[in-house]
């Protein structure tokens, strides 16, 4: 066949197999400081908050995700993210981010890692995902409100900020040093 002008043939490069692949090196150990928001490990926090009863059964309960902090300047629109199908999260810091912030963004995240998508209206945010975090909240962090309408961030984390604040001034009414 004559060959046409212009045209060249495209080679493909062959699939190697499995056994031809080099294997990637696991990934190195983040420092313990990557992991520090706002004072709290949220490492050892995760791993915490994933022995609850409220996950017991469920993914969270069976290994642990994939888990990122990223970092910003300012307060972001999106606080966290989860994908379900992967199993893993990301929960943003920012400049000013407070502890009750932070806690009840990771524990927003790990619900939606449990829930997943619910066969409901409001898929992500519906009564299944509102009803488990407020059981989460109840069971990680005392915290004991009328369930939001709203999935918006803020009204746990004022929640923790609360209740953080009233067992820190216990905590002071009963040191021997006041």
């Amino acid at each position: 066949m004559p060959s046409v002008p212009g045209l060249r043939r495209r080679w493909r490069r062959s699939t190697a197999s499995a056994k031809d692949t080099p294997r990637k090196a696991p990934p190195r150990p983040r420092p313990r400081s990557y992991y520090e928001v706002a004072g709290v490990p949220l490492d050892e926090e995760m791993q915490r908050l994933r022995t609850l009863p409220v996950f017991a059964g469920g993914p969270l309960a069976k290994a642990a995700p994939q888990f990122k902090v990223r970092r910003a300047s300012k307060r972001p629109n999106r606080l966290g993210f989860a994908v379900p199908s992967e199993h893993r999260l990301s929960v943003t810091a920012y400049a000013g981010i407070r502890r009750g912030d932070i806690l009840e963004t990771l524990l927003h995240e790990l619900v939606h890692l449990h829930v997943g998508r619910a066969a409901e209206a409001h898929a992500w945010h519906g009564p299944t995902f509102k009803r488990t975090l407020a059981q989460a909240m109840r069971e990680a962090y005392l915290i004991t409100i009328p369930t939001p309408r709203s999935t918006l961030h803020g009204t746990y984390a004022e929640a923790i900020e609360r209740e953080s604040s009233f067992h820190t001034s216990l905590v002071g009414l009963a040191d021997p040093r006041c």
